[in-house]
């Protein structure tokens, strides 16, 4: 037996309002004529609001209840906006390499890396320390792993040093960032997103 065809929603609503070509339309109803049952009736409730409300005519409110009703919508989307609270982690090191001989691209500009893994109930966090060949200072790249969202959008990233901002950036989306030049020291990683917020036990840069 056949399975149902199934119908993109705004196609669907595009076809109940009209806006399909006569070959798009026509497409449609066939997919209908295919469709499961909830699919059907959902077709069936929009092509009947599309004719009521073009039966309907809507005359604009006076200036003073437009402007109360506008401070009303203002003040919920505000209210359903507003930020939920913020899940705090901690991640703690869990892994370090060692010293490993400087390889491939950053073999130019470096004498060795050291690989550290942070992790807490909800994140994990990677870190490549570079030792830069010649110089005091270190490079640093890493990328962030939460557990419960493989896409966690834009994540800002801060290197810490005391109270002192050592660096900023933003991770991209598969959640890398890098800082460039860093001078030895004790530093924490702070990583803040939409409702959560990762901050790694101190990382030592000798």
């Amino acid at each position: 037996m056949p399975e149902p065809a199934t119908l993109e929603f705004e196609k669907l609503v595009d076809w109940a309002e009209g806006r399909l070509s006569t070959e798009e339309a026509r497409e449609v109803e066939q997919l209908l004529a295919r469709a499961d049952e909830g699919t059907r009736a959902e077709a069936a409730w929009l092509r009947a609001f599309g004719r009521m409300a073009e039966d309907t005519v809507i005359s604009d409110p006076p200036a003073d209840l437009r402007e109360a009703l506008v401070g009303r919508f203002d003040e919920y989307a505000e209210g359903r906006l507003r930020p939920g609270p913020l899940r705090r982690l901690v991640a703690r090191l869990t892994f370090d390499g060692g010293l490993q001989p400087a390889f491939g691209m950053r073999s130019t500009g470096t004498s060795g890396s050291r690989q550290l893994v942070y992790s807490s109930e909800g994140a994990d966090v990677a870190l490549n320390l570079w030792r830069r060949r010649g110089a005091e200072s270190f490079d640093v790249d890493g990328q962030v792993l939460l557990l419960d969202d493989p896409e966690p959008g834009p994540l800002d990233v801060r290197l810490l040093a005391g109270e002192d901002e050592v660096g900023v950036t933003t991770a991209d989306g598969l959640g890398d960032f890098a800082f460039e030049e860093v001078p030895p020291g004790s530093y924490e990683v702070l990583v803040r997103g939409a409702g959560v917020e990762i901050r790694l036990s101190p990382v030592e840069l000798r």
